[in-house]
C-alpha cells in the first residue's frame, strides 16, 4: 500500500513539477534555438467568430492597426452562422484588407477554417479569436520565426487582463505552461498551440475533421510533415478572463473533452520510434496530465489506509485536505490571492478533466461552442 501511495503521488505531480524540471535541464543540454530574422511574407489573419457583436469591431480595428505593410496583410472574419449583428458590423468597416466570409448555417469553427483557408492570399496564416487583442508589434514578432526553414508553426501565449484595474495578470499555472512549451520548442517541438495566437505556413495546412480541436491537431499535422512547432515567449495577446467559476469550468470541460478526443484519434504520435522527443513531450505534457485526476484520487484514498504506518502519512493527508480547503475557499470567493487563485484553477481544471474523460468516452465531441461572453 505504501509503494502504491508513493507511486500515485509521484504520478500526480509528474506533469506539473517533475516534467518541467526535466525539460529545463534537457533544454540546456540539447536546446537548439531556431533562426529569427526580419522577413515580410504575405500574411492572412483569420478571425473566427460566432455572435461576437460585443467585441468584433474592437478586434478588427486592433488587427488592421498592427505594424505590418498594408499591401502584405489580409484579414478574414470567418463568421460561423452568426445570428446577431456580427456580420453587419464587419460589413460596415471599409478597408480593402478586410474580407467577411459569412456562413448561413452553423457548422463549427473547425469546419469553417477548412472552407476559409483555401481562399486566403497569405503564405503565412494566423489564427485568432474575436476576443483576443494583439500588441502593435505582434505580427513582426510572429513572422520573424519563419525565417528558419524548419519552423512550420509558431504560437504564443495569452495574458489575462485584470478586470478591476486593467493591468495584465498571468497566473502561476499559465507561466509554467508558457515556459514548458518554450523549453519543448528548444529541444524539438512544443505540444499544442494557443488558439488565440498561432500561425502556420499555408502549404502545411491539412483539412481537419469537424470534431478536431484545431489548436491541438494542426500542430500535429505540421510535425507529421517534418517541421517544427515552436513557442516564442515574446509573442502574446491579451484577453479578459472568464467571468465566474461556472463559465471557466464549462470552458475547461470543453477543452478537456476535445483534447482527449484529439489524443485518441492521433495515438500514432505516442510512438517514440517515429516521433522521438515529441512523443515524450506529448505523453508527459498531455497524457499524464489528463490522467492526474485518477492518480490524485488514488493518492487520497490510499492515504487513509496507511495513516498508522508513519507520521509522514498523517502530514501528507493533512496537506491534501488543506489544499482542498484553500481551493474551495477560492472557488466560493471567500479569499483572493496568488496561491488561492492557483489552487482554485487547479481544482477547476482537474475536475473538468475528470468530467472530460467520461464525456469523451460517451462520444461527446463539442464540435460547436457558444462563447461565454
Amino acid at each position: 500500500m505504501e509503494i502504491m501511495f508513493l507511486t500515485f503521488l509521484f504520478l500526480s505531480v509528474y506533469s506539473y513539477v517533475i516534467y518541467p524540471g526535466v525539460l529545463f535541464v534537457l533544454s540546456k543540454i540539447a536546446g537548439d534555438l531556431w533562426t529569427q530574422e526580419n522577413i515580410r511574407p504575405i500574411v492572412t489573419i483569420i478571425i473566427s467568430a460566432y455572435n461576437e457583436e460585443s467585441v468584433i469591431e474592437e478586434k478588427i480595428q486592433n488587427t488592421l492597426a498592427l505594424d505590418y505593410s498594408k499591401e502584405l496583410l489580409e484579414v478574414i472574419v470567418s463568421s460561423d452562422g452568426s445570428t446577431d449583428r456580427t456580420n453587419e458590423i464587419v460589413s460596415g468597416i471599409e478597408d480593402s484588407r478586410l474580407v467577411l466570409r459569412a456562413f448561413s448555417k452553423r457548422s463549427g469553427k473547425t469546419a469553417c477554417l477548412n472552407r476559409v483557408i483555401r481562399q486566403t492570399k497569405g503564405d503565412i496564416v494566423v489564427f485568432t479569436d474575436a476576443n483576443s487583442i494583439y500588441p502593435p508589434d505582434l505580427l513582426v514578432k510572429v513572422i520573424r520565426n519563419f525565417a528558419s526553414p524548419d519552423v512550420g508553426l509558431v504560437t504564443g501565449w495569452t495574458k489575462y487582463r485584470n478586470l478591476e484595474g486593467g493591468d495584465e495578470t498571468t497566473g502561476i499555472y499559465s507561466k509554467f505552461e508558457t515556459w514548458a512549451k518554450y523549453w519543448e520548442s528548444l529541444i524539438s517541438s512544443c505540444v499544442g498551440a494557443d488558439g488565440a495566437i498561432f500561425a502556420i505556413r499555408k502549404f502545411l495546412y491539412r483539412p481537419l475533421e469537424d470534431y478536431d480541436i484545431n489548436d491541438f491537431v494542426i500542430p500535429l499535422h505540421v510535425i507529421k510533415q517534418g517541421k517544427r512547432v515552436v513557442m516564442d515567449p515574446e509573442v502574446f495577446c491579451f484577453e479578459e478572463p472568464s467571468k465566474g467559476v461556472k463559465k471557466e469550468y464549462r470552458r475547461q470541460v470543453r477543452i478537456a473533452t476535445r483534447t482527449l478526443g484529439a489524443i485518441w484519434h492521433n495515438m500514432e504520435f505516442i510512438n517514440p520510434l517515429r516521433f522521438r522527443s515529441f512523443s515524450f513531450f506529448l505523453i508527459s505534457h498531455k497524457v499524464m496530465r489528463f490522467l492526474a485526476p485518477f492518480f490524485l484520487i488514488g493518492t487520497f484514498v490510499i492515504n487513509f489506509f496507511i495513516l498508522k504506518e508513519s507520521f509522514f502519512y498523517i502530514l501528507t493527508l493533512s496537506g491534501q485536505i488543506l489544499f482542498l480547503v484553500v481551493g474551495l475557499i477560492g472557488i466560493l470567493g471567500l479569499h483572493e490571492g496568488r496561491l488561492t487563485g492557483f489552487i482554485k484553477f487547479f481544482l477547476i481544471t482537474t475536475s473538468a478533466q475528470l468530467v472530460g474523460w467520461f464525456r469523451m468516452l460517451f462520444g461527446v465531441s463539442d464540435t460547436m461552442w457558444t462563447p461565454q461572453r
